[in-house]
């Protein structure tokens, strides 16, 4: 498997862990590094592996398993650091009138011993206005 192949798999396992709620997946997703900075759509910037963790452990509480998926999904490798930007698409069918809420994320991967550990999270709303599409630009 190639780098590329092997981020965008950390990538998935960030995503199969919040959407199953598992606390366990979570913590061996991320790098527990006082490095770590998670922002979560309308909280402020969380610092720090104890703080990030806290923060999965009542979002768990409270929400449970919840379908989460990215799409349009795009890697970028910088020797040991990896960025994915992609669309979170969030099943919101248990809610009453809802349907599929998005995201953009940006999520910062480094390499550890072989590992693509997660080091920083940013997800922040899409206005309703707004496609949430990544444009690819060209430097031509």
């Amino acid at each position: 498997m190639d780098q590329t192949e092997a981020v965008l798999l950390a990538n998935d396992s960030f995503y199969r862990a919040l959407s199953l709620a598992d606390l366990s997946a979570m913590q061996r997703v991320w790098l527990p590094s006082e490095e770590a900075v998670c922002l979560h759509p309308g909280w402020p910037p969380l610092y720090g592996w104890k703080a990030i963790r806290e923060s999965w452990a009542r979002i768990f509480e409270h929400q449970g398993a919840l379908h989460v998926w990215p799409s349009e999904t795009v890697a970028r490798l910088f020797g040991q650091t990896a960025e994915v930007n992609c669309l979170e698409n969030i099943d919101t069918a248990r809610v009453a009138g809802a349907s599929i809420l998005q995201t953009r994320a940006t999520n910062i991967f480094r390499l550890v011993k072989g590992e693509w550990k997660m080091l920083e999270h940013h997800a922040v709303s899409i206005s309703s206005g707004s496609s949430g599409r990544i444009e690819r630009f060209s430097s031509n």
